[in-house]
């Protein structure tokens, strides 16, 4: 999928359902206060901040939220495996790194956000 058909069928916060990922949206991947951009290491400084952990860059890691996984590259079979996967409960299609969360208490769902 290019970055045209992936805005057009991706989410804003005023479409997402879940309070998990809309807190998460908001707060945290697309915060414009933090100033950071929207690559994987951007993505895992900005959820390590929010969560108060210290910055150590790697890509997977836990919180009192779940388990999180930043893929930097969304086109990828690794990260195919992981939406397919039920290990990993809420996905995040951010088009530039995608972010996977396993917590017993989501169920299984895939975004496309913007």
């Amino acid at each position: 999928m290019n970055r045209i058909s992936h805005f057009l069928r991706a989410k804003t916060q005023y479409n997402l359902h879940s309070p998990f990922v809309y807190r998460l949206y908001t707060e945290v991947l697309f915060s414009h206060c933090r100033g950071r951009g929207r690559s994987a290491a951007d993505v895992v400084w900005r959820l390590e901040e929010y969560y108060g952990l210290p910055h150590s860059g790697h890509p997977t890691f836990g919180t009192p939220d779940g388990d999180f996984h930043v893929v930097a590259d969304t086109r990828s079979s690794e990260w195919d495996a992981i939406v397919a996967s039920p290990d990993w409960q809420v996905t995040l299609d951010l088009y530039s790194c995608g972010v996977a969360v396993s917590s017993p208490r989501l169920s299984k769902q895939h975004f496309l956000l913007r």
